[in-house]
């Protein structure tokens, strides 16, 4: 979920799909979707056409231009009444009311739904008092985390008997700052008088940073009420194992690392898919999944960044002022990564989720394989310390140790990978030292391969220009998606607000191929994300397509992959249909979470 608006929608708008619209008023509330046929069909919610079929061209007519200027980046109504005593207008936060109540609904996660349900005993942390609900971030973090789950055959329970072989990766680079602006200030209140104070639990964990993260694994784990257990201290019992380990998940992995936190999590809980050491317990199913809310509360983090870092109103019309109408650029195609026109990045808010596991274990267990991760990596930048924006020197090793990895362990060379989803935050600098670190991190590789021959040019692309903004800590994660897209076949971004290239991008364009249109996909091919962030944290991962030839690398037990090679044209078409079916069902993310729990003493 992003400002652009839900996976369904995002597609859409990647590929030009006229469909775009009608899954924009699916999120707005303002439809349903039907995603059976071959093309989804909508219904109106509301009023006396409730439940009547809803062409694109009604939807067009009567919705389409008050949907498409309350998603993507866009001026906010609310920062443009307060004129110049803001830094900024332009943001691109959660679209239509999904800020305000909206992706509660989206989710099924209001507190009657969730006291309704098998998790009852939760209630209280989903209470509809905002000061004491999930905070707009950790919702974010539910959507999105539990929302990966759609893609297993079978209840994650299943898979795993044992919960302690589960671990979720997150990353965030804000600490859910909505959820700081409902604190209160020592002597604010009156404490004889005030009852949410009682609610302690709840307000503390609202405002903490792995708020998110631990609700995901705290409505999976098994439900024991600590009023119960301590009553009943014998309920306890059902969680003993034959090995000695509590039926509960591992403890969450949450990495904050500025712009690269996503990238840097996934570095982290790599090494402990693959490596042993005695004794310890690797976990077999990790999902990895990001979020952050940096516009709330009050907008106040854009004051943060001031207008030299960030696109503005005065920005947009010093560049449109000379130029013809059809010249002009549009608030929405404001972030202009590698265009003579990126002068300022957009702020945006976000969550994703995608499950990680080893092959042996996808093989088994028949899981759908959409990619296979074959290196990762990380760096504290060294150079550039005045600056302070992760645009140093040193940033290559994070890519260069990503592609060192791919080459050493699972034999693809540097040429092995076509398509670079860049960070590309929609400054000139950031431009310049995106395709400078990727160069040179590339250049690095093919010398330590000992290649001589010039390397094919790498074709760009980056989700931030197509209206989600800069999504901070979670946009390492949606770059990740973007390159699974490419390696399943299908389209995925380039550059969409490239119209003029920076020509201070100079010969080190020329390694590149910068375009407007989507990239199309490929199967047998390779992709790779590279992250910069703030205060020198970079993070790399390198990604190579799924096929038969991929998996015969890994000399996997014959009789095993034949079988799943049988199934696997069937595994695939019933995910893609259960992934699209879930993600257009509203309450979808609380049904994920009571499917896959596993269950403790009921």
């Amino acid at each position: 979920m992003s400002a652009v608006g839900s996976t369904e929608t995002y597609s859409a708008r990647v590929c030009g799909s006229p469909e775009f619209i009608g899954y924009a008023a699916f999120d707005a509330g303002l439809v349903d979707v039907d995603p059976t046929g071959d093309r989804a069909s909508f219904r109106w919610t509301q009023g006396e056409e409730a439940g009547q079929a809803a062409s694109l061209k009604d939807i067009e007519t009567r919705h389409g231009q008050q949907l498409r200027a309350n998603l993507g980046i866009r001026h906010i109504d609310e920062l443009t009444a307060l004129g110049s005593t803001v830094v900024t207008d332009i943001a691109a936060s959660l679209p239509h009311d999904l800020e305000s109540g909206g992706l509660r609904r989206q989710a099924g996660l209001s507190y009657r739904e969730v006291r309704d349900s098998a998790l009852k005993d939760m209630y209280g942390l989903f209470d509809d008092d905002p000061r004491l609900g999930p905070s707009l971030q950790s919702q974010l973090f539910l959507y999105a985390g539990l929302g990966a789950l759609a893609a297993l055959p079978v209840s994650l329970s299943e898979l795993l008997t044992d919960p302690y072989g589960f671990r979720v990766a997150a990353a965030t680079a804000f600490q859910g700052m909505d959820a700081l602006g409902e604190l209160r200030a020592a002597g604010a209140i009156d404490a004889q008088s005030d009852k949410l104070r009682d609610k302690f639990a709840m307000r503390l964990a609202n405002s903490l940073a792995s708020h998110g993260p631990a609700l995901i694994s705290t409505m999976l784990a098994p439900s024991y009420p600590l009023s119960k257990s301590l009553k009943n201290p014998a309920l306890l019992d059902s969680l003993r194992t034959p090995s000695g380990f509590t039926r509960v998940p591992q403890t969450p992995l949450n990495v904050v690392g500025a712009c690269a936190s996503s990238s840097i999590a996934f570095s982290e809980v790599a090494p402990q898919m693959v490596l042993d050491y005695p004794g310890y317990r690797r976990p077999q199913i990790v999902l990895w999944t990001a979020a952050d809310a940096a516009t709330r509360p009050h907008w106040q983090i854009l004051d943060a960044f001031g207008s030299g870092a960030l696109m503005t109103r005065g920005k947009l019309d010093a560049l449109n002022a000379s130029r013809a109408a059809g010249e002009h650029r549009a608030v929405s195609d404001c972030l202009a990564p590698f265009d003579v026109d990126a002068n300022g990045t957009v702020v945006g808010e976000g969550g994703s989720g995608v499950l990680v596991t080893t092959l042996d274990f996808a093989l088994r267990n028949f899981l759908d394989i959409s990619s296979i991760i074959v290196g990762w990596g990380q760096s504290g930048e060294a150079g550039g310390k005045a600056h302070f924006a992760g645009v140093g020197f040193g940033g290559e090793n994070a890519l260069l140790h990503a592609l060192d990895i791919a080459w050493r362990a699972h034999g693809y060379g540097v040429a092995d990978f076509q398509y670079l989803v860049a960070h590309a935050t929609g400054t000139r600098t950031n431009s310049k030292t995106d395709l400078t670190t990727a160069a040179n991190a590339l250049a690095a590789a093919a010398e330590r391969q000992g290649r001589k021959a010039p390397l094919p040019k790498i074709t760009v692309g980056t989700p931030k220009a197509v209206g989600d903004g800069h999504t901070m800590g979670e946009t390492g994660l949606k770059g990740t998606a973007q390159a699974i897209q490419y390696l399943l076949g299908q389209r995925a971004v380039g550059v969409p607000t490239l119209r003029h290239r920076d020509p201070d991008l100079s010969d080190v364009a020329e390694n590149f191929v910068l375009d407007a249109a989507p990239v199309i996909g490929n199967r047998d091919g390779g992709a790779i994300c590279a992250t910069q962030g703030f205060g020198g944290y970079n993070g790399a991962i390198a990604l190579r397509g799924a096929n038969a030839d991929a998996f015969s690398r890994y000399s996997p037990d014959r009789n095993v992959l034949a079988a799943y090679l049988e199934r696997w044209p069937e595994l695939r078409k019933e995910r893609e249909q259960r992934e699209r079916s879930l993600r257009l069902r509203r309450g979808s993310t609380l049904e994920l979470a009571l499917k896959h729990r596993w269950r403790g003493a009921e």
